[in-house]
């Protein structure tokens, strides 16, 4: 059986992984715990406009990815732990860092699976 991705999903695709701050985005919340405050922090962090960053995040929330929680005056943006496309992601990552620390392809599926 062949998976096919909606015409929308794989634009969502094309643009992140053809954007830098995309990645580097992903990747903050990957190794951070998964959440931040506020999109001006995400901004200052990542030494971009507050504007490129809210269209970022905005994309990721789109694409289930990520998702933001109204607490007070305030939103959190967090990653989306129900998505599959998250963990998809996330395995994703685990992979390549494995390879670039040079671990087997069973060391790899081993992690994968536990």
């Amino acid at each position: 059986m062949v998976c096919k991705i909606k015409v929308e999903a794989m634009k969502t695709l094309e643009k992140m992984f053809g954007n830098n701050t995309y990645i580097r985005v992903i990747l903050l919340f990957y190794n951070n715990g998964g959440y931040f405050n506020n999109i001006t922090g995400l901004a200052k962090m990542l030494d971009k406009s507050h504007v490129t960053v809210r269209k970022v995040v905005s994309d990721l929330i789109e694409a289930e990815i990520l998702s933001e929680l109204n607490i007070g005056m305030s939103k959190v943006i967090k990653i989306n732990e129900n998505s599959p496309y998250t963990e998809a992601l996330f395995n994703f990552i685990n992979s390549m860092r494995s390879i670039n620390e040079n671990k087997s392809i069973g060391a790899i599926i081993e992690q994968r699976t536990e």
